[in-house]
């Protein structure tokens, strides 16, 4: 249980999937995220930068550079992630969209992949919250079924 002090600290939300794996009808494994909770959290922006592919070639546009941007973020959360899990619709306080992605219709929120969780311990070795590392998922999807 953690105390009212980071209790009070975490005033932003994030939406938490789950993976869930099938096996289809030809025996191929199938991997889809279904929606599982919205949690109280800290988000901390870490690194946002664009990369390239470097010689990555799309040969349907003849496109020599594919670039993706590249969001890291720390998180602060009562609840302990996986690496199964993808979060998204990070909001602030107020219940807007902090993370969105800007060159799609609609701007939909920023899907993230939990990278490292580890616990946080107060001085009498009782865990106070979770903090990890999230990163951009280089396939951004609007349906439930990320990639």
């Amino acid at each position: 249980m953690i105390n009212s002090y980071i209790g009070s600290i975490m005033n932003m939300t994030v939406d938490v999937y789950s993976q869930q794996n099938s096996q289809t009808n030809s025996g191929a494994i199938s991997r889809s995220w279904v929606y599982d909770k919205t949690i109280d959290c800290k988000i901390e922006p870490l690194k946002s930068t664009i990369s390239s592919h470097g010689e990555a070639k799309d040969f349907k546009t003849n496109n020599q550079n594919m670039y993706f941007e590249n969001v890291e973020l720390k998180i602060k959360c009562a609840v302990q992630l996986s690496k199964r899990n993808r979060i998204t619709a990070v909001k602030s306080s107020d219940g807007q969209l902090a993370y969105t992605e800007i060159d799609k219709y609609n701007n939909p929120a920023m899907i993230f992949e939990v990278i490292s969780l580890h616990a946080v311990l107060d001085p009498l070795g009782k865990i106070n919250f979770y903090e990890g590392l999230l990163r951009r998922v280089q396939v951004q999807d609007n349906d439930t079924s990320f990639n």
